[in-house]
């Protein structure tokens, strides 16, 4: 089983956790989204190669933190070590934290990433979180579709049936989180998502399955897999399987 989004910079104690999953799982994929972490996550790529893998973004509310240079300089940095790259992300638009006069500032960021994920033949792993007023996927898949993006992941997908539907047609891949555990609403999304088009993720240390503490770990995207599995009524290992082939698909994991 393979997670494709979790953030090991920000878990205590990483390689522990690292070492426990070599044992369980047959990779994990961690997500720098703050330039602060770069190095962090470049470490732990070197140190376990063949097991941990990354993608360098920035998450929306992170990008408020930098100048256009800082920003600039990072996708400079990137490019130099495309090799150590899995992918482009997390990067996107959040509508939710983001206040109204800052959203324009972000969007322009979230172009700049796309623009590298294609650039660099990556995957874009993309942050989508709405508010009650405003729908941060209706603006999303307008520059996707004007960037023409492809190999797009919804990480941590939460929208509506809409922009399910949406998504699916355009051939993005749906990413579902541990939350999906202790939440109603993804039921119906998990109904209507075919497992071809389906990935696993824990965005651990947070979403833990059941508990609110910041302790989730990698390997708990088997508890994901049961869930789905009780909702499509196919065995959970058939699952993780597919998932895995999904993920070494779209991350192009050796």
């Amino acid at each position: 089983m393979i997670d494709v989004h979790c953030h090991l910079e920000k878990i205590e104690n990483a390689q522990e956790v690292i070492d426990e999953a070599k044992n369980k799982m047959k990779a994990v994929i961690t997500s720098c989204s703050d330039i602060k972490d770069k190095m962090k996550v470049l470490e732990l790529v070197q140190k376990n190669e063949g097991f941990v893998f990354a993608t360098f973004g920035l998450h929306p509310e992170n990008s408020l933190d930098y100048k256009k240079d800082d920003i600039d300089s990072y996708i400079k940095w990137i490019k130099k070590n495309s090799d150590s790259t899995a992918g482009i992300g997390e990067n996107g638009l959040d509508y939710f934290r983001v206040k109204k006069e800052k959203q324009k500032e972000t969007k322009k960021v979230f172009i700049k990433f796309a623009e590298l994920a294609i650039e660099l033949a990556l995957p874009l792993v993309i942050h989508s979180r709405s508010s009650e007023e405003e729908s941060a996927f209706e603006d999303i898949f307008e520059i996707l579709e004007l960037l023409a993006v492809k190999n797009a992941v919804l990480h941590c997908f939460s929208g509506s049936r809409g922009n399910l539907k949406h998504a699916l047609e355009k051939g993005y891949w749906i990413s579902y989180a541990t939350n999906i555990c202790k939440t109603e609403k993804h039921m119906k999304l998990i109904k209507e998502t075919p497992l071809e088009k389906m990935l696993l993720e824990t965005d651990s240390p947070w979403l833990h399955p059941s508990k609110k503490e910041l302790i989730n770990r990698p390997w708990n995207i088997e508890y994901s897999a049961k869930r789905i599995a009780e909702i499509k009524k196919i065995p959970a290992e058939e699952i993780l399987k597919k998932t895995e082939e999904n993920a070494r698909k779209v991350f192009r994991l050796s």
